[in-house]
């Protein structure tokens, strides 16, 4: 084999590997800036506010005329993964709560504490007890007092109608606030 075939073999398989050393590069930054794009389009999901002290949301819902309403959850429970990924997220993110309800979030699971209306530290599960909210999901309205101003719904079984008879039970708890103050 002469030095000239050499050189022509050694030119081949560096400019094959010059193209296949771009494809891997430009594949890699296809990726990458799909990856950015799409973090960056990616809005936060709107948060449901755990309960930290119900006796600050109750002077605000006497004020502002609206009930507190109580999502109780556990961990693990598919159900309320559900209501808060299908219903309660996407009526946040429209708008549709916020001005006439204070939602907060009451978990079950051990080692949960906030504020009650009182002022006195309780757990989820002694706040849920004694609503007999034992079942999750659960929904409670409540007044500025803490007393149960429409009936709470508990767990969820049908998706699509849910929001409507969300919105009548919101209904109903505001018209009991407006009438107990």
């Amino acid at each position: 084999m002469n030095s000239e075939t050499g050189q022509k073999s050694g030119r081949r398989f560096s400019h094959t590997i010059t193209k296949f050393l771009i494809v891997v590069v430009t594949m890699l930054a296809g990726a990458l800036t799909v990856t950015a794009c799409s973090d960056v389009s990616t809005e936060p999901r709107p948060l449901i506010e755990r309960a930290r002290s119900l006796q600050v949301d109750a002077q605000n819902s006497a004020a502002e005329k609206k009930p507190v309403v109580v999502f109780v959850s556990q961990h693990g429970c598919e159900f309320c993964h559900l209501l808060r990924e299908k219903v309660l997220h996407p009526m946040l993110a429209a708008g549709e709560l916020q001005e006439r309800i204070i939602l907060r979030e009451v978990s079950l699971d051990d080692g949960f504490s906030f504020d009650d209306f009182d002022g006195k530290i309780v757990s989820g599960r002694e706040f849920s007890d004694r609503y007999d909210a034992v079942v999750t999901p659960t929904l409670l309205f409540l007044d500025s007092q803490g007393r149960e101003v429409a009936e709470k719904m508990v767990g969820i079984n049908n998706v699509e109608y849910y929001g409507f008879y969300l919105d009548k039970s919101i209904e109903s708890a505001t018209k009991e606030v407006a009438k107990s103050l």
